[in-house]
């Protein structure tokens, strides 16, 4: 069955959301094998907690092929192909006094094209969620500030894995201007949050762009963003690649791994940069109001062009282990 969209007949969905079923007290409701299709805009339809929504297509939608728009508990969404839209999840309260929490949530095996904003924006006090096999490629109109994968306000305990955004690009901004455009992004709020073996590709930003505490990234890769890894807050950063950085336009100095903020705590572990002779971008960037304090462990490291540190701002504290001569770095400086 095909469910036909635009912004006239955005309440069918809603209508049909409630008719198979999805309330709270019809557990374990599924919806299966659905294609959600509008003109470009409008919603798709609307979480509710116990929801499974699987083997479905979202085509050619607004801000929201699904909209978590109250607190919702236990949502399930999986094998799901996204195109043309400008999030794919977004979660936003349709009353601001109740804010729309989303709990215990699966997101898996969902491949999303053309997306022009992000493919999931997740905030509140969201937690406990699992984002897994989930692939966001955007499209040549993005908007500004577009990213792949986007935590906010105070969203915590949640798991990326195997998870990849590629082309996040900003547009049309003044050569003078900060491109935005990320593919992983956390703000400040945000805790515990986990990336495993995730991607990162041709961001006008960063590819993983983190204000949160108590972060993890392991086995993850950033390739061909402005700044692959741009940290804020503090966590662990095991086994982790970066390859030629490049900026595309705008303010800013490329780099594999960037510092910034007061009170930037990170422990580096085996980190793997690679770049080409010709790509000039500093391995370590600290642009920082404050000494970043950095442990990096057993770098495996091989910049010939590039130089090991910039510092725009404060001077890091750094400590090596083992001592810096006995790790591998190769560099220009």
């Amino acid at each position: 069955m095909t469910t036909h969209l635009d912004r006239r007949t955005v309440i069918s969905t809603l209508v049909l959301a409630s008719l198979i079923g999805c309330s709270r007290s019809a557990k374990a409701a599924t919806i299966d094998g659905r294609t959600f299709q509008g003109d470009g805009t409008g919603e798709g339809l609307r979480a509710q907690s116990d929801l499974t929504i699987r083997n479905s297509r979202f085509l050619n939608l607004g801000n929201g092929g699904i909209r978590v728009n109250v607190a919702t508990d236990g949502l399930v969404v999986e094998q799901i192909e996204a195109r043309n839209l400008y999030r794919f999840l977004e979660n936003t309260a349709s009353d601001r006094s109740k804010p729309a929490s989303l709990t215990n949530f699966k997101l898996r095996g969902i491949t999303g094209d053309d997306i022009r904003r992000a493919m999931t924006r997740i905030r509140y006090r969201s937690r406990d969620g699992l984002i897994e096999d989930v692939i966001a490629r955007a499209g040549e109109n993005t908007e500004r500030y577009c990213t792949g994968f986007v935590l906010d306000d105070e969203a915590r305990a949640i798991i990326y894995r195997r998870c990849e955004a590629h082309g996040f690009a900003e547009r049309g901004r003044s050569s003078s201007d900060y491109w935005n455009g990320d593919g992983f992004s956390d703000e400040r709020g945000n805790t515990a949050i986990q990336y495993l073996n995730c991607i990162a590709t041709g961001s006008t930003d960063g590819g993983f762009d983190l204000k949160s505490t108590d972060v993890r990234l392991t086995n993850c890769v950033a390739k061909d963003n402005k700044r692959n890894f741009r940290f804020w807050g503090d966590g662990e950063v095991e086994n982790c690649r970066s390859e030629d950085p490049r900026s595309r336009g705008g303010s800013g100095r490329p780099s594999h791994f960037s510092f910034h903020g007061s009170s930037t705590r990170y422990v580096i572990d085996r980190p793997i940069v690679r770049s080409s002779s010709g790509n000039d971008a500093p391995v370590f960037l600290f642009d920082n109001d404050t000494p970043a304090n950095i442990e990096i462990r057993n770098a495996d490291i091989d910049a010939p062009g590039a130089p090991l540190f910039r510092v725009e701002n404060s001077e890091p504290n750094i400590t090596w282990v083992p001592a810096r001569e006995d790790q591998n770095i190769k560099t220009a400086e």
